[in-house]
């Protein structure tokens, strides 16, 4: 990559939302397919290992002994079910398909382990119950007997499912609806007696493992980093053995088990990322670490940042080193703003950054390992880049190590200093506590001795808005006006970023359509041998018209979606929109998919035609959901 490249990739915004495409559902079926049976021939042959043994303990809190018995939650206990299928309808690409599928398949291989190594029981005897409840208790009894407990799978598989409904893009009330029936569900396996208290934190745990062993974006803590040393394997055998006396105490002190095993868990977990995984494993993307990351290390991030206040109570401030570069320690929101930084170099992996309106880049570096001369370089060209926005901080947890070997870098790099003992020097007299080890000093004379071989700063030439890759756009814009023509060109791209946006609202509409689509065929079969309910048929296939209706207008809004994001990504290039326009007219022709006017519809009337076909989806919706309430009309009045 080259250097215009990576300032880009670091410190740009951030590119338009990838394309709209099919959902891949026959993956998921055939996941489905694969996961169903593994899940009741595992689930049923660890109960019943456990069922064999002589005896099986029970691990409990006395104030469990209070908590009500509600028979009805059983309702909500068994939609999991239902919800485990449907969510792979929240998967739009064939990678988001396998992740899933990944997460679920270890989170039960992982909770079947678990049973068998260590099963428990549960202790109470739960009241009998009659009726509709009373039929899903037998149910449930005949295929779980009351082993199966810690670590919940109920509650593992409830913290995938709702991370996956969570991703929709949906209004308030159906996202108020999501994470209340998610916490009804996660409630229920208390209400309905069906596990203890210490099953819903592990179970919990293990959902967020597996969310972590396989992330949406970047590379799974599976795969090695490729930068293994010696300092790093000391580094990871200590917080190995952390992890281990935790683990000890998790079992000696029962009252403190859950939160000694979440300590014990976030070490072992940083203790991997050490040895193996590097900084991936703590999954910081633009400055937020992933949900499970954050909940899983939440530990070791509280414990990173009170040493870091510890260390820096005499001198929390950050300093002025050259030309509104400044060095400090990694602060808050209201250090940002009281600094009045414009930008922040972030080079800590451990902990969150700041969120404000001011620039932000991030390099992720693991604590107390020297990071590579590549990796030094790119930090500093990273610093020149943001200082076009005004004064730029520097940061690591402490402001000593880390973000000192980025400004050192940078001092070479700008030539504001001479050489590396000019820039070492000069940081010790801006800032005497930074800590320059025997590693890092090397990695920086390595960055020395690579700047006397090239000559970067051409590279580093900042354009009007003070990134280098803004410049490379500049070649497409004509000579008599390139201001002007710039300035429509974004304001074009824009337009064209938020028609997408709004296509994409598209994919949940048409999501719930088929459920909806798909429940009312299967009443409709179930009806076939009721001819005693033909009033039912009537509100019911109306709501499948208008749902096929739906699906025509779904396919439209996808097929414009990543018409208008590519349209976007190229004029912010600088490429002229109605040139694009009327290419993209004569491709049109050309394939046989239409004839466009001549001349060409500006931007305008495009936008206009996209928002219609989401309102016209918006209203096929709607008859399908009037539809459905019809034919609870007609149940509630016959």
């Amino acid at each position: 990559m080259s250097q215009a490249e990576h300032l880009s990739a670091t410190v740009a915004p951030a590119a338009p939302a990838a394309p709209s495409t099919p959902l891949p559902w026959k993956r998921g079926v055939a996941w489905l397919l694969l996961l169903g049976p593994l899940f009741f021939l595992s689930y049923g042959f660890a109960n019943h290992a456990a069922a064999a043994r002589a005896s099986v303990p029970s691990f409990f809190y006395g104030w469990e002994r209070h908590i009500p018995f509600l028979p009805w939650t059983i309702l909500p206990y068994w939609s999991i079910d239902l919800l485990y299928g449907f969510s792979f309808l929240c998967c739009r690409t064939a990678r988001e398909t396998d992740r899933h599928a990944l997460r679920l398949l270890t989170t039960q291989v992982i909770a079947v382990a678990c049973f068998l190594a260590f099963p428990l029981r549960f202790a109470f005897e739960r009241p009998a119950t009659d009726g509709l409840f009373g039929a899903l208790f037998a149910s449930l009894t005949a295929f779980d007997l009351p082993y199966n407990q810690a670590p919940s799978l109920h509650i593992a598989l409830l913290v995938l499912i709702w991370v996956q409904f969570a991703r929709l893009r949906a209004s308030w009330p159906w996202r108020w609806l999501i994470h209340g029936w998610a916490l009804l569900i996660g409630l229920s396996v208390l209400t309905t007696w069906q596990h203890h208290f210490i099953d819903i934190p592990t179970g919990a745990m293990l959902g967020l493992f597996c969310l972590w062993l396989w992330p949406d974006e970047g590379r799974t803590p599976l795969q090695r980093d490729g930068q293994g040393s010696s300092r790093r394997t000391r580094l990871a055998l200590a917080y190995g053995l952390g992890a281990a006396v935790a683990l000890g105490l998790a079992y000696g002190v029962r009252p403190l088990a859950a939160l000694l095993g979440w300590s014990a868990l976030a070490l072992a977990i940083v203790a991997w990322n050490y040895a193996y995984a590097g900084t991936a494993g703590f999954q910081k993307r633009d400055g937020r670490r992933s949900l499970a990351a954050a909940w899983l290390l939440a530990p070791h991030a509280l414990g990173a940042w009170i040493n870091a206040r510890l260390w820096t109570r005499r001198h929390p401030q950050p300093d002025a080193i050259t030309d509104d570069v400044w060095l400090g320690p990694l602060p808050g929101k209201a250090g940002m703003s009281a600094g009045r930084f414009a930008a922040l170099c972030d080079l800590s992996a451990e902990l969150p950054a700041p969120r404000g309106h001011w620039r932000y880049a991030s390099h992720p570096w693991l604590d107390l390992v020297a990071p590579e001369a590549d990796q030094l370089l790119a930090a500093a060209r990273s610093i020149e880049s943001l200082r076009g926005h005004g004064p730029v901080l520097v940061a690591c947890a402490l402001g000593y190590s880390r973000s000192a070997g980025a400004v050192a870098a940078w001092l070479c790099l700008s030539r504001r200093c001479p050489d590396m003992a000019g820039a070492l020097a000069l940081l010790a007299e801006r800032r005497p506590a930074v800590v320059i080890n025997d590693a890092l000093r090397e990695r920086l004379l390595e960055v020395e001795q690579r700047l006397l071989k090239e000559n970067p700063m051409p590279e580093l030439r900042q354009g009007p808005g003070g990134d280098a890759a803004n410049d490379a756009a500049g070649h497409d814009i004509p000579h008599e006006d390139p201001q002007a023509a710039r300035k429509a060109a974004y304001q074009a791209a824009h337009q064209a970023e938020i028609t997408a946006a709004l296509l994409g609202l598209s994919r949940p509409l048409d999501a719930t359509s088929r459920m909806l689509t798909i429940a009312a065929l299967v009443v409709l079969i179930l009806l076939a041998v009721q001819p005693e309910a033909p009033s039912l048929w009537i509100p019911l296939t109306l709501s499948i018209v208008f749902g096929i209706a739906e699906y025509v207008f779904a396919l439209r809004c996808a097929f414009d979606a990543p018409l208008f994001a590519s349209w976007a990504r190229r004029w912010e290039q600088g490429i002229l929109p109605p040139d694009d326009l009327a290419a993209f007219d004569v491709a049109i022709r050309e394939s046989g998919l239409g004839h466009q006017p001549t001349p060409t519809r500006p931007l305008a009337d495009r936008t206009a035609g996209a928002r219609r076909l989401l309102r016209y989806q918006c209203r096929c919706l709607a008859g399908q959901i009037g539809g459905w309430l019809g034919a609870l009309g007609v149940l509630f009045i016959f």
